[in-house]
C-alpha cells in the first residue's frame, strides 16, 4: 500500500502547484509565499520550518490584506487536497474491496449472502431479515457545521469564490444538505443495480428478495433541530418543506427527459402542475413505459418530499410549552409546580378528554407567541405536520428524563391536530438520553412507557422503539468513560424485546432500534462509520438479546461530504449501511435451538471474551470516576456553575476560542458561540467571557487503563470491538497532538526542554480547586499524554515503549499506512496550525483588541484550513490498515 500512498501524495502536490500557478496570475507575491511554505513543509528540521513560517507571518502582519489573502488561498489548497484524497481513496478502495482478505467484508452484499448460504439459512428467513433490517437509515445534520460558506461548500474550489463569511441561515444549510441528497439521489439506482448483480450469484435468494423495495431512509435536521435554536422557527420549517418538494420535482423533470415516449409530455405537464396527489399516481403513469424501472425505484425512495424531517426539541422546552398552553387555555395555572405523578395523571386526563383536546386545538397562535416565544415556536411547528404527513418522520425529545416528557409530546401533538396512537400516526417518538443518569434510567423508562396504554397503542401502529444515545453530550460531561453506560443502557433495552412481545400480543412484531448520535468513536475517526450496526449487534449479544432492529445514525458536517461523494464512495456507504444492518440481524437473531443463524466472530481461542469486554466496561467506570475527580460532577446541571478544574479552565482560556467561534458558521446560536456576541465589536474578552470553562477529558485515560492488570490490556483490545475503536481513536488523537504548538498558543513561549518540563509537571497539584500555573498544567498534561500513549501501544500491540518512543509511535507501529497518510496531511497543514497559534497568542495578550473584518476573515480561513485537513475520511483509510483479530 506504500506505493498507493505515495501516488496520493504525488497527486496532491501536482494539483496543489497547478492551483498556485493560477494564483500567481492574480497575485504573484502570495503565490511565492505559498511555494516557500510548501517547499519547507517536508523538511525534517522543524526549527527551519518554523523560522520560515514566522518570517512569512512577520512580513505579512495580522490585519493586512496580504495576510488575509495568503491564509484564504492556503485554506483553499487544504480543501483541494482533501478532495484529491477522497478521489484517490475511492480508487484505492474500489481496487482493494475485491480482495477476499479485506476487513470490509460485511460492507458488501455478496459477503453477507455468502455467510447466510454457508450457514444454510432458509430463503424465507433471508427474505424476512432483508425486508425488516436491510436499510440505510440516517439523519443528515448541520452541526458541527463545516466552516466554509454555502456557495463554496457546494461549488468547490473556485479561486475567486469567498471561502468563509457570515453565519449561515437555515435556508442555506438546507441548500447544503440538498447538495448531499442530490448525490444520494443519483446513486440510488446504482445501489439497486448492485443488489441485482449480487443476487445473480444467489439464485435461491433472488427468488424471494424484492429488489424494488427502497433501501434508503434519509432524514434531515437542518431546519427542524429546534433544541436551543430559535432560528429553527415556523417559517424556516415551512421554507425547508418547500425547498425539498421543489428540488425533488426538478430532479424528476430532468429524469423524465431521458425517457422516450409520446406520453412523456403529458406526464411532465401533470408533474409541473402538481396534478399528482400521491407518488403512486405518478408511478402508475410510468409503469407501462419502457426503461422506467430505475426511475420508479427513485420515486418509491424519495416520493414527493425528497427526504423526511426529524423534529427535535429539548424536554425542558417541551414541558414549558405544555405549561404555557395549559395556562393560556385556563386548564392549569402552574403545571410545572405539580409532582411528576400529578403531571402524569393530569396529562392522562387531558389525553382522554376530547373536549379538552378540541379546546387546545383552538389556541390562538399569536397570543401563545406573545406569552412565550419558544412555546409559540414549538407549537406552531407541530401544527405544520398534518399538512405534509409524508415528510415528517421522527420527533426527538432531547434529554428525556421521564415518562411525563413523552406523554407531554403526545398531548402537544393531539392539541396541534396530529394523530396519536392511531393507524394514521406518522411520527416515531424518540427518546434521547444524554446524561449518565438518564442512561441508567433508560431501561426503567422504556418499561414504564410500554406499560402505558396510549404509548403501547402508538407502538402497535409504528412497530418500533427508537432509543437515541447522545454520544457527544454524554462524553463531554462525563469523559470517555461514559461509553460503557451508553452500551449498558442500549444493551439492556435490546434485551427487553422478548418480554415485551410475550407480555403484549399487539407488540409481537415490535423491534428495538438503536440510534447513534455523532459523538461515537466510530463517528469521530475511531473506525468505519458503517460499523455502527455491527457494534450494536455486539452490544445486543453481550446483554443476551435475541434480536435487534435496524440501527440509525446521524451524519454530521464534513462527514456528509466524505461519505456521500464521489458516487463511488456514496455507493459504498449506502451498500455498507444496508449490508451491515442485515449482517447484525443474522448474527444476533437466535434460532429455536438457541444458536445464531450466522455465528458471530468470537475472540481468539483461549480468551474469555465476556470477561475482557467486562474489563473494558470496568475501565470506563474508573475513567468516569477519575473525570469527576478532576472536573467535578459536570453531569449535574444544578452544579454546573461550580464544576470544572480551575487549572484546566485557566489554561484552556488561552485556547483558540476566537477561531472556534468565528470559524463555525452554523446557524445554531449556541453552537460553540456566545448567543449575545456583538459582531461589530469582537474582542477575545467578549467572546470567552470573564470566567471561561473549556472542558477537557484527556486527563483520565491512564487511570482507566491502569485499573486493568497490565498483562490483560492486549486481551481487552482483542476481545472488545468498542475497546479497539477507542484505542484507534486515541492513537489518532495522540498522533495529531503537538505540544510545541500548544506552548506557542496557550503560553506564548517556546516549549521547555524535558528536564524543565519534568520540574514543572512535578509542581502540578491534581485537586480541582487548586490554581496551578499554566506552565505546570501544560507540562503535566504532556507527561500524562505520554503515559496514555504507552498504555495504548500495550493495548494494541502488547508491546512496551522503545527508546525512541513518542506520541506518534502507537499509530505508526499499529497502523503504519494510516500514520503515513496522517503525516502527509499534518505536513501540509502545519503552517495553518502555526499561524493560528501565532494569532491566538497575539489575541491572548490583547484581550480588548477589536478585530476588523479582515482579521475575522483571516481567522476564519485559518480555522477552515485546520478543520478541512483534519476531517475524518469516513474510516476509509482505517479500513485499509486495520489489523484482523
Amino acid at each position: 500500500m506504500e506505493d498507493e500512498i505515495l501516488e496520493l501524495f504525488d497527486d496532491q502536490k501536482t494539483i496543489r502547484y497547478r492551483f498556485i500557478s493560477q494564483i500567481a496570475k492574480e497575485n504573484n507575491k502570495i503565490a511565492g509565499y505559498l511555494r516557500k511554505i510548501f517547499h519547507i513543509s517536508t523538511n525534517p528540521d522543524r526549527q527551519k520550518r518554523i523560522d520560515i513560517y514566522q518570517k512569512t507571518l512577520n512580513e505579512l502582519p495580522f490585519g493586512s490584506l496580504e495576510r488575509e489573502k495568503l491564509i484564504e488561498y492556503y485554506a483553499k489548497i487544504m480543501d483541494l487536497e482533501r478532495r484529491i484524497r477522497k478521489f484517490v481513496n475511492a480508487k484505492i478502495y474500489n481496487e482493494k474491496i475485491e480482495n477476499p482478505n479485506s476487513t470490509a467484508t460485511a460492507d458488501r452484499f455478496d459477503y453477507v449472502f455468502t455467510r447466510m448460504r454457508e450457514e444454510n439459512v432458509e430463503p424465507e428467513i433471508v427474505a424476512k431479515f432483508f425486508n425488516e433490517n436491510a436499510f440505510a437509515i440516517f439523519s443528515l445534520t448541520m452541526h458541527p457545521t463545516n466552516p466554509t460558506s454555502m456557495e463554496y461548500t457546494i461549488q468547490g474550489v473556485i479561486q475567486d469564490l469567498p471561502l468563509t463569511g457570515r453565519k449561515k441561515t437555515i435556508e442555506e444549510e438546507v441548500n447544503e444538505t440538498l447538495a448531499i441528497l442530490d448525490m444520494i439521489y443519483y446513486t440510488t439506482s446504482k445501489l439497486r443495480k448492485q443488489l441485482i448483480k449480487t443476487l445473480e450469484d444467489f439464485p435461491e435468494y433472488k427468488k424471494v428478495i424484492d429488489v424494488n423495495i427502497p433501501k434508503i431512509q434519509a432524514s434531515i435536521w437542518s431546519a427542524d433541530d429546534g433544541d436551543g435554536n430559535e432560528n429553527a422557527d415556523i417559517k424556516a420549517l415551512e421554507r425547508a418543506i418547500q425547498q425539498l418538494k421543489q428540488r425533488i420535482k426538478e430532479l424528476y423533470l430532468i429524469d423524465l427527459k431521458e425517457i422516450s415516449s409520446r406520453e412523456i409530455d403529458l406526464i411532465e405537464q401533470k408533474l409541473k402542475s402538481n396534478s399528482y396527489k400521491i407518488s403512486e399516481e405518478f408511478i402508475n403513469d410510468l409503469i407501462s413505459l419502457k426503461n422506467t424501472e430505475e426511475f420508479i425505484y427513485k420515486i418509491r425512495t424519495f416520493g414527493f418530499y425528497y427526504t423526511q424531517i426529524d423534529i427535535r426539541h429539548n424536554s425542558i422546552d417541551i414541558m414549558n410549552t405544555l405549561t404555557y398552553l395549559l395556562k393560556m387555555n385556563h386548564l392549569h395555572e402552574d403545571f410545572l409546580s405539580l409532582s411528576l405523578k400529578e403531571q402524569k395523571d393530569f396529562i392522562n386526563k387531558c389525553l382522554n378528554n376530547e373536549q379538552i383536546i378540541e379546546k387546545l386545538k383552538l389556541t390562538n397562535q399569536d397570543e401563545l407567541i406573545k406569552l412565550n416565544k419558544t412555546a409559540g415556536r414549538i407549537f406552531g411547528r407541530l401544527k405544520l405536520i398534518p399538512n405534509d404527513l409524508d415528510i415528517f418522520n421522527k420527533l426527538i425529545i432531547g434529554e428525556t428524563k421521564s415518562i411525563v416528557n413523552v406523554l407531554a409530546v403526545f398531548l402537544l401533538l393531539k392539541a396541534s391536530g396530529n394523530c396519536v396512537a392511531e393507524k394514521e400516526t406518522v411520527l416515531d417518538i424518540v427518546t434521547l438520553s444524554e446524561s449518565v443518569r438518564d442512561l441508567q434510567e433508560l431501561p426503567h423508562l422504556i418499561a414504564e412507557l410500554i406499560d402505558h396504554p396510549i404509548y403501547r397503542k402508538h407502538l402497535s401502529f409504528r412497530g418500533k422503539i427508537i432509543v437515541m444515545l447522545g454520544k457527544n453530550h454524554t462524553v463531554r460531561k462525563n469523559g470517555r468513560g461514559a461509553e460503557s453506560f451508553q452500551e449498558e443502557a442500549l444493551g439492556k433495552v435490546y434485551a427487553m424485546i422478548d418480554h415485551i412481545r410475550s407480555k403484549y400480543s399487539e407488540l409481537k412484531h415490535l423491534t428495538i432500534n438503536g440510534f447513534s448520535g455523532g459523538g461515537a468513536a466510530l463517528q469521530r475517526v475511531g473506525g468505519r462509520v458503517t460499523e455502527i450496526p455491527h457494534n450494536n449487534g455486539r452490544i445486543a449479544r453481550y446483554f443476551h438479546a435475541k434480536t435487534l432492529g435496524p440501527s440509525l445514525l446521524t451524519i454530521q458536517g464534513h462527514q456528509m461530504q466524505i461519505l456521500f461523494s464521489p458516487t463511488s464512495i456514496c455507493l459504498h456507504t449506502l451498500e455498507s449501511l444496508v449490508a451491515q444492518n442485515l449482517h447484525a440481524r443474522v448474527q444476533t437473531e437466535l434460532k429455536a435451538d438457541g444458536t445464531h443463524y450466522v455465528p458471530p466472530r468470537h475472540a481468539p481461542e483461549g480468551y474469555d471474551q465476556n470477561y475482557h469486554i467486562g474489563n473494558f466496561h470496568k475501565a470506563c467506570q474508573v475513567m468516569r470516576e477519575t473525570y469527576f475527580n478532576f472536573m467535578g460532577d459536570l453531569d449535574d446541571d444544578d452544579n454546573d456553575i461550580e464544576s470544572g478544574n480551575n487549572s484546566f479552565n485557566q489554561l484552556f482560556a488561552n485556547a483558540p476560542w476566537v477561531s472556534v467561534i468565528l470559524g463555525n458558521l452554523s446557524s445554531h446560536p449556541s453552537k460553540h458561540a456566545n448567543r449575545n456576541l456583538n459582531f461589530d465589536q469582537i474582542t477575545l474578552r467578549n467572546i470567552r467571557g470573564e470566567n471561561p470553562k473549556l472542558l477537557t477529558n484527556t486527563a483520565n485515560t491512564v487511570e482507566r487503563l491502569k485499573s486493568i492488570p497490565y498483562d490483560e490490556l492486549h486481551a481487552m483490545y482483542l476481545c472488545g470491538k468498542s475497546a479497539r475503536d477507542f484505542m484507534r481513536n486515541t492513537a489518532l488523537s495522540l498522533h495529531m497532538t503537538d505540544f510545541d504548538l500548544a506552548w506557542k498558543t496557550m503560553i506564548g513561549e517556546i516549549r521547555p526542554n524535558r528536564d524543565e518540563l519534568k520540574k514543572l509537571a512535578d509542581q502540578f497539584d491534581r485537586k480541582c480547586d487548586v490554581n496551578n500555573s499554566n506552565k505546570s498544567t501544560l507540562a503535566w498534561l504532556e507527561f500524562y499524554a505520554y503515559d496514555v500513549a504507552k498504555l495504548v501501544q500495550k493495548c494494541i500491540l502488547n508491546q512496551g515503549p522503545s527508546e525512541d518512543f513518542n506520541l506518534t509511535t502507537p499509530l505508526k507501529n499499529s497502523f503504519p499506512n494510516l500514520a503515513q497518510q496522517l503525516t502527509i496531511r499534518e505536513e501540509s497543514d502545519e503552517f495553518g496550525r502555526y499561524a493560528e497559534a501565532d494569532m491566538t497568542n497575539f489575541i491572548n495578550h490583547n484581550l480588548d483588541y477589536v478585530l476588523t473584518e479582515r482579521e475575522i476573515a483571516t481567522i476564519q480561513s485559518c480555522y477552515a484550513a485546520a478543520d478541512i485537513v483534519n476531517a475524518p475520511e469516513g474510516g476509509l483509510n482505517i479500513e485499509l490498515t486495520r489489523h484482523k483479530h
